[in-house]
Order: C-alpha cells, then sequence, then structure tokens
C-alpha cells in the first residue's frame, strides 16, 4: 500500500507541475506579439509582360437603380463609382428596342425614321455620368438580336440567330454604334457580338456554335468597313474561359474573320468562386491563345452569385484572388466586375428599390486596391513570392514612371515582407490596405534603401503600394 500512495503522490506531483508550467506557457504567449511569417519578394522592372488597358464593370440589368436613387445619395454614389475606384471602362448592354422591327428589310439601307434612340434612357443618363467622371472607354455587350431575327422570335430563353439575318444583325450592330454617337455622344469603342454564346438561360440570350460567331463576325467585319465604322470587335465573351478556347481558333483560323478580330474576351464562371486556382490551368492556356493569335484578352465578367456570402468579406478577398490570377496567369489586359452596383450585396455597392439608401459592400475596397491604383497604360512585369500564400503582382507606367505592388496574403499568419527592386527605381511608397477593419485606408508611407523595403501583411489582407 506504501508504494502505490508513493506512486500515486508522486503522479499527482507531476501532473500539477505540467499543469502550472502549461498555464505559464499559455500566459506567455498570450503576451508575446503575434507569430510572423517572414517572406521574400523580387519585382523584376526589365521582365515585362502584358499592357493594362484598364478596369471598370456594369450597371448590368439593375441601371434604373443609380438614375432614381435620391440625391444627394445619387450624387455620392455615381462619385464612388465612377470616380473614386478609379475605373475607365463602362460596359453597356447593345439595345434592340432600337429596332423592334425590321426597318425596312434590306440590310444594305438605314431607314433611320424607324429607329428609335429613346428607349434607353436609364443606360444612357449612367454612360453619361461616367464619361462626365472620367470614363474614357464605352464597350458594350449583345446579349440577345432583336426578337424577330431568332428562330423562336424571343429575344429570352436561348434560340439561335436565322442565318438569312446575318446582315440584318450586323445593320442593327451598325446603327447602333451610329445613333449612340449621334443621339447621345456615347462613343461605343468596342462591340462584343454575342455574350455567353455557350450558355443556356432563361433571360436574353442566344446561342452560336464557333462556327456560326465566326460566319457573324464576318458579316459584321464586312459591315463596319462599308460604313466607316471603327469600332473593335470582341470575340467571343463566353460563360467560361475553357470554353472560349473552341470559339477562338474556329473564329481566328479563318483569315477574313480573322482581320475584323480585335480584342479576345470571356467569362470566369467555369472557376468556382471559392478556389480561384482551379482555373489556372485555362487561363495560361487562354494566354497562350492571345500571344499565338497577338490579341489583348479582356475578362469582361465575373461574380459571386449567391446569397450566404454575398457582401461579407470573405466574398471580397477571392474577388480580389481571381483579379489576380486574371492578370498574372491570364495576362489580361482589362479586368470587368459584373455588377458595379446591384439591389443587392453582391454588387460593389447595394442600392436600395425604393431609391432611399445604398451600401458600400467590402468587395468594392478589395476591388479599389487594384482598380485604383493601377493607371491605364502601365505594363505588369515579373512579381514573385517564396511562399505560395504571398500573392503578388507589380506594374511599371512607363510614361508618368510609376511603380504599383499589390499583394494578397492569403495565410492565417501576419507576414513580414521584404521586397527587393530589380531593374527598376523608387525612393518610397505610399501604403494602402484593405482587411477585416480597414476600407483601403493610406496607412503610411515606406522608404527605399539599397533597391529594397520592408512591408508587414496581416493575414487575409490586401496591400497597394504606390509610388503615385
Amino acid at each position: 500500500m506504501f508504494i502505490l500512495k508513493g506512486r500515486v503522490l508522486t503522479s499527482f506531483f507531476v501532473a500539477t507541475i505540467i499543469i502550472v508550467g502549461l498555464a505559464y506557457y499559455i500566459y506567455v504567449q498570450s503576451r508575446m506579439p503575434a507569430e510572423t511569417l517572414e517572406v521574400f519578394i523580387e519585382i523584376n522592372g526589365a521582365d515585362r509582360c502584358q499592357k493594362i488597358e484598364g478596369f471598370g464593370g456594369s450597371g448590368a440589368y439593375y441601371e434604373w437603380l443609380l438614375k432614381n436613387l435620391r440625391e444627394p445619395y445619387r450624387t455620392e454614389v455615381a462619385d464612388l463609382l465612377f470616380s473614386g475606384l478609379g475605373i475607365n471602362i463602362y460596359r453597356l448592354r447593345a439595345w434592340t428596342k432600337i429596332e423592334s422591327v425590321n426597318d425596312d428589310d434590306d440590310p444594305d439601307d438605314f431607314n433611320w425614321e424607324t429607329f428609335n434612340f429613346t428607349t434607353d434612357q436609364d443606360q444612357v443618363w449612367n454612360a453619361i455620368e461616367a464619361e462626365k467622371r472620367g470614363v474614357t472607354k464605352f464597350m458594350a455587350s449583345v446579349w440577345s438580336p432583336p426578337a424577330w431575327m431568332k428562330n423562336n422570335t424571343k429575344e429570352t430563353n436561348d434560340g439561335y440567330l436565322l442565318p438569312e439575318m446575318y446582315e440584318e444583325f450586323a445593320e442593327w450592330i451598325a446603327a447602333y454604334i451610329i445613333g449612340y454617337r449621334k443621339y447621345h455622344g456615347i462613343n461605343i469603342g468596342w462591340i462584343s457580338i454575342q455574350n455567353e454564346p455557350d450558355y443556356t438561360a432563361t433571360w436574353e440570350t442566344c446561342i452560336y456554335t464557333p462556327e456560326q460567331m465566326r460566319d457573324l463576325v464576318k458579316a459584321v467585319g464586312r459591315k463596319f468597313v462599308t460604313e466607316g465604322i471603327t469600332t473593335k470587335i470582341i470575340v467571343p465573351e463566353t460563360s467560361g474561359v475553357y470554353s472560349a478556347i473552341n470559339y477562338i481558333e474556329a473564329i481566328m483560323s479563318d483569315p477574313e474573320a480573322a482581320r475584323f478580330v480585335d480584342v479576345f474576351a470571356a467569362h470566369l464562371y467555369d472557376v468556382q468562386f471559392f478556389n480561384p486556382d482551379q482555373g489556372v490551368i485555362w487561363l495560361k492556356m487562354l494566354s497562350e491563345l492571345c500571344a499565338k493569335y497577338n490579341r489583348p484578352l479582356w475578362m469582361t465578367e465575373y461574380s459571386y452569385l449567391d446569397f450566404p456570402e454575398a457582401g461579407t468579406y470573405n466574398e471580397a478577398l477571392y474577388t480580389a484572388q481571381h483579379i489576380h490570377n486574371a492578370l498574372v496567369y491570364g495576362n489580361a489586359s482589362v479586368y470587368l466586375v459584373w455588377e458595379l452596383f446591384w439591389y443587392r450585396e453582391t454588387g460593389l455597392i447595394s442600392i436600395s428599390g425604393e431609391g432611399d439608401s445604398y451600401k458600400i459592400t467590402p468587395k468594392y475596397y478589395a476591388v479599389k486596391q487594384f482598380f485604383r491604383f493601377i493607371s491605364p497604360g502601365s505594363i505588369r512585369v515579373d512579381a514573385s513570392s517564396n511562399r505560395p500564400q504571398i500573392l503578388v503582382s507589380a506594374y511599371i507606367n512607363e510614361e508618368s514612371g510609376d511603380v504599383t505592388l499589390v499583394m494578397i496574403n492569403r495565410g492565417s499568419k501576419d507576414a513580414d515582407v521584404k521586397i527587393f527592386l530589380r531593374n527598376l527605381t523608387a525612393s518610397s511608397f505610399k501604403q494602402y490596405r484593405t482587411s477585416k477593419t480597414e476600407k483601403c485606408e493610406h496607412i503610411g508611407d515606406i522608404a527605399v534603401k539599397d533597391n529594397s523595403l520592408e512591408v508587414l501583411l496581416p493575414s487575409d489582407s490586401i496591400t497597394t503600394l504606390t509610388t503615385s
């Protein structure tokens, strides 16, 4: 019995020491600063990639929300979107109601008296307000041809453009571009001849095979030449990155069609929103195709379309990663968000249907970390980090000499980052950050010493450094 009691007492004593020691360890750890991750980033200004043409988005189907918002909210939101965000591209819908019925059955003649350019006042108002605030480029996408051109005689629920209507379609597009410039002062610089030609939907849609789109490109291109229209043609603007490849190959393998194509475009809906790296291999394939045919890539639409995470910081952080991947792996020269504003919180700004309030979502600030500070005309240069959870891209504006870095820390730990600058010069950087508690805030300047600088990247944050 004595020996047993001794063992029990000894075990109790040891256990007590362990518990006290563990408590002390926890106390000490709680008093220590959060663990950080050491990261090295290298920027090489001599290794140059694509030229950035700009950033932007659309009002989509809800242009009326902004136009009908009460003052002073309307001006505040217009300023936030078209000035404060830093966009230079606004995406429109090609308006079918200008030719609700065939003007004269002759695609070689515009019967201007039958065209109606007064039915699209909400979208026109938005475009004019955007231009007042510095937006310089307008692209338009066709969601559907006018109903009378389609086999199902409806703009909605799929259907296809009748082969005998290709020239009529070209006339309608030409009239839209000419009329918007003449009657509204809006210059449509780029036209996508079909939004998501590969996607079946209940809203305004039209389905094309790659070969049908190839033939339509030729009809539209010929009409533009005849009318002296310089608007650039965008194809295929598919719903997904991967599906764009077959369309591009079919169109560009025809010398005449290829001659009329200026820009390749796609959406990212075949990439799971909360798994951005799923699409990296497809973005690389599409980038190689762009290089093969010497055409820029525009990412013209993407959004998280479900409710549970809409309007959350988590949605914002993943949106930033999708932009990063499109720019870095897809070599995209343009990135457009789907909803600049919307009635629900999937937009950058949510506007109430009653027109009496609005809400800025976290996604606005995440997107701003790119859009506001990467100036059009900048060249993306090589940037790399030694940690996969630290994403970095870098840009140089050759005219101004400004340098911009955008870094995303997707890790669960803060990161102490040492940045080495190669083949570029800068004396200091302004630092802006978006996190769960910060909204694209200026948090101070960082000096460059011996072509290097140090910065702290909090976990789950987006940081932009810029010399401008």
